[in-house]
């Protein structure tokens, strides 16, 4: 039979028998070693009590006997004034070496001298024989016991500064090597973080020449206090895990009150009879909080004694100033890690950022104040515009962009430098990109101005579009609309002349009124194709530039006269007023083209004013600038705010007309845009008085004839 698993179970038992005599001993070597400890320190205290006194009283009787007796023999006729001044300053002298032992010895004496010797009858004692001596009796005896108390205030005062100076001594002797600790901590290592919080914990428990120790830090995500650290209870007890097992009550008295607090013995106070270190025979504990500059608690450390013991104001005052010490170091240390965390975050997030612009399909470009030179740049700016940056280019973008008719661009049209004035977006302003190879490339800009938070512009942003493609398709689709209104156009003529040639006929013979009907329908149907095809060509004109303005002298009432009378004969289901100028304008202006504005506003006016309601045309004159007016007002819906400025575009309808039963393309108010912009005057749009939409017309007059 083998007998070698049984030996092997056998020595593992004999290890932990080992082991537990081993912690047992430990323990209480612990423990014997502080009894020992603390009876040598009460023993030291006794002595130093008793062999104190006799020099203390040898001082007070020597200090006011000697100088008794030399007043004495100076003779009988001294006031009692003089010798009780020179006894207070014995007195006094007693206190100041003596402590108030001295001091109150030396007052009793004085006072037995006093009567002894200076006042009534100078050989025996006995009361006063007279006013100024019973006055001069008492306030030596009033003033030798208000000397007392000051000295020793004084004394205490400084004993206490000098208690703190030796605190800060003590602190930062042990704080050499936390700082050392602290100097090699590495921002975010946890392995030198846990490095850093043992040693303040070593150096508050050593000291004091303390057992154990126990350091709480405050977690920031959860607000609470959790240990970081232990001296001396490993093996004795179970890990701390929280302040329960310190003591609840204890800790939160320390971190509500802000100041150190102490236990003698743990055994005797019932708030703290279940904690673990009562379990682990800690019996004196002294907590202290560490406070940061901003009065922020950062933490609680606890040191303890394996015995009974009253800490002094001295150890106190020790801990203290170093909690203050490795509280200073515990916030650098956080604030290290924290700007480190803040950087490495800025950093990936400039990475990521980088990433992000150069994957943009749109070209991208930085530019920093004062003068708008650009420091950054992604590939599709460097492939439409070249580098713009680097020390063979300045970073002025201003050569290498130009107006769309190839005019350079200044600072009032820089989209760069205009984002940097006004400090607001600027969008969608077309220009021309020349490349380094001298193309030249269409592009829209934008600039976008980067604050830091309500502070003025650091940065602009500016992204290019290339819009070559778009252009090209804008021009192939002007090209294919002119082509098919052209080709549209042609065929209307006949069709509209035949269609009334044949109804001409049937109404000469008569008896055909159904038919005639039926083609004066087409007749209009056709007129109004034709005057979609005209609204087609002039759009496409407008786009190209070719549209001709041909001026002369044109009378401004007459032409709005003409159209209100048109519209009259045509349209019977609306009331048109028109409201002429007291002077007579006369411009020179194309009067087809002015006609043909004030014609579709009219129509437009007819399109969206109910029934019945009615259309007022007005002209004058705006001294002001010089100006000729035209005003259509109607008592349609109106125009919301938020359209005005884009029903002038092309196309473009506002939510209510798209939404309504009104035939429309959206090119009207957009030719009447254009044509009045041709003249060089302006249209904008306003309220009515009856609640509709008030189109004005600006024109300038040029060599006119204003008449009363």
């Amino acid at each position: 039979m083998s007998t070698g698993p049984f030996i092997k179970e056998r020595s593992r038992s004999v290890r932990e028998a080992t082991d537990v005599v081993f912690l047992i001993a430990q323990i209480a070597q612990r423990r014997f070693v502080g009894q020992v400890r603390a009876l040598q320190q009460t023993r030291r205290r006794a002595l130093s009590i008793v062999s104190d006194q006799p020099w203390r009283l040898g001082i007070g009787i020597l200090a006011v006997l000697v100088p008794s007796i030399v007043l004495a023999f100076m003779g009988p006729s001294i006031p009692v004034t003089t010798p009780g001044i020179v006894l207070l300053l014995a007195v006094a002298c007693s206190t100041y070496l003596a402590d108030w032992v001295g001091g109150a010895t030396s007052l009793l004496l004085s006072a037995f001298m006093l009567d002894l010797l200076f006042i009534g009858s100078r050989s025996d004692l006995g009361a006063p024989r007279t006013r100024e001596e019973a006055i001069g009796f008492s306030i030596t005896l009033v003033c030798g016991v208000a000397l007392i108390w000051l000295i020793q205030r004084m004394k205490l005062e400084s004993l206490v500064d000098r208690r703190a100076a030796v605190a800060a001594r003590a602190a930062a002797n042990a704080l050499a090597s936390v700082e050392a600790a602290a100097a090699s901590h590495a921002s975010g290592n946890v392995t030198t973080r846990i490095a850093l919080n043992h040693s303040l914990l070593r150096a508050m428990v050593s000291i004091n020449r303390a057992h154990i120790g126990v350091l709480f830090l405050n977690n920031p995500e959860s607000g609470e206090l959790e240990p970081v650290a232990t001296y001396g209870l490993d093996g004795i007890l179970d890990p701390v895990t929280s302040p329960a097992d310190v003591g609840s009550a204890f800790i939160a008295q320390i971190a509500l009150e802000r100041r150190a607090r102490t236990v003698s013995d743990l055994s005797t106070n019932r708030r703290m009879s279940r904690s673990l270190l009562e379990r682990a025979n800690v019996h004196a504990i002294m907590g202290v909080p560490l406070i940061d500059a901003s009065e922020n608690l950062l933490g609680v450390a606890i040191v303890g004694l394996f015995v009974p013991h009253r800490f002094t104001p001295t150890e106190i005052a020790r801990v203290d100033a170093l909690a203050a010490r490795a509280a200073a170091v515990l916030q650098a240390a956080v604030g290290i890690d924290q700007r480190e965390t803040a950087l490495h975050s800025a950093t990936e997030a400039k990475h990521w950022l980088e990433l992000v612009i150069a994957a943009m399909p749109e070209a991208v470009v930085l530019a920093m104040p004062p003068d708008g030179r650009v420091v950054a740049e992604n590939q599709a700016a460097v492939a439409l515009l070249g580098h713009l940056t680097g020390p063979d280019f300045g970073g002025d973008i201003s050569t290498r962009i130009a107006l769309p008719d190839g005019d350079p661009v200044d600072d009032e049209t820089n989209p760069i430098k205009q984002a940097f004035r006004t400090g607001e977006v600027v969008t969608g302003v077309e220009m021309l990109a020349s490349s380094a190879s001298g193309i030249q490339v269409p592009m829209l800009v934008s600039a976008a101005p980067v604050r830091e938070g309500d502070g003025p512009v650091v940065a602009v942003v500016a992204v290019f579009r290339d819009i070559a493609g778009l252009k090209e398709a804008s021009r192939l689709k002007d090209e294919f609309v002119s082509v098919v209104s052209h080709e549209l156009r042609s065929p209307l003529t006949p069709i509209r002349g035949f269609v009334q040639l044949v109804a001409r006929d049937l109404a000469r013979e008569g008896g055909h009124d159904p038919q005639v009907g039926r083609l004066n329908s087409i007749a209009g149907h056709v007129d109004r194709m034709t005057r979609l095809v005209d609204d087609l060509l002039d759009v496409s004109r407008l786009k190209s530039g070719s549209l001709e303005i041909r001026t002369a002298p044109t009378d401004l009432a007459d032409l709005c006269a003409d159209v209100v009378r048109d519209r009259s004969s045509t349209t019977t289901s609306h009331e048109f007023t028109f409201e002429p100028s007291d002077q007579t304008i006369v411009g020179e202006w194309d009067a087809d083209r002015l006609y043909q504005v004030i014609d579709n506003l009219v129509g437009n006016a007819i399109k969206y004013t109910p029934a019945g309601g009615s259309i007022t045309v007005s002209s004058g004159f705006d001294p002001a600038t010089g100006s000729a007016l035209v005003t259509v007002s109607d008592e349609g819906p109106g125009i919301a705010a938020a359209d005005r400025a884009r029903v002038f575009s092309a196309f473009y309808r506002t939510p209510e007309a798209a939404a309504s039963r009104i035939a429309g393309l959206g090119l009207g108010l957009y030719i009447c845009h254009e044509l009045v912009v041709a003249h060089g005057g302006s249209i904008e749009i306003g309220d009515a008085d009856g609640g509709g939409a008030a189109f004005k017309i600006s024109l300038p007059l040029i060599s006119a004839a204003i008449a009363a």
